[in-house]
This record gives C-alpha cells, sequence and structure tokens, in this order.
C-alpha cells in the first residue's frame, strides 16, 4: 500500500509518500506525477520519501522521472539514501 498526500504553497508543491513504491502503486503515483505537471510549473517540488518502505524497479522509474522533472527527493533513512545514491538520484 502506498499513502500520497500532496500540499501546494505558492511557491512550492510537497509530496509526502509513504509504504510501498511498487508494483501498480508506483504506476499510479507516476500518472499521478504527470497529470499534476501543470500545477507544479514555476515552484519548487519537494518529495518526501521518509516513510517509503521498499521500491521496485517501476518505483525506481518513478523516482527518476521525478527527479529529471527537477523534483528535489528527501529522505535521511539509510535504505532511501543508499538507493538514492545508487540510481544517481541528488538528494535534497
Amino acid at each position: 500500500m502506498l499513502r500520497t498526500v500532496i500540499t501546494d504553497a505558492p511557491f512550492e508543491q510537497t509530496w509526502v509518500l509513504q509504504g510501498r513504491l511498487c508494483g501498480q502503486w508506483a504506476i499510479d503515483i507516476r500518472n499521478e506525477w504527470e497529470e499534476t505537471r501543470s500545477s507544479r510549473e514555476g515552484r519548487t517540488c519537494v518529495v518526501n520519501l521518509e516513510d517509503v518502505i521498499s521500491v521496485d524497479s517501476v518505483g525506481e522509474k518513478a523516482l527518476l522521472q521525478m527527479a529529471t522533472e527537477g523534483a528535489r527527493l528527501a529522505s535521511s533513512r539509510a535504505y532511501m539514501k543508499h538507493l538514492l545514491a545508487s540510481l544517481r538520484v541528488p538528494q535534497g
């Protein structure tokens, strides 16, 4: 299961992901990311991965897309830091 909370502020959009970024949930988050692209335009986007407990290859692709499109991926947990480093995603 994956829980997603999106918070909009005038200059920033924050995504908080909690749970498993795997399979259909990863596909759903990628679709949601693409659908909300225009609402992020001109704003900073932070994706909080603090409570993500597992990521499969589909989830990795979603994270890469987010990072490529300018999102700052953030987590202090060793698992996520290692995963982001292995994907060569800048961490914020």
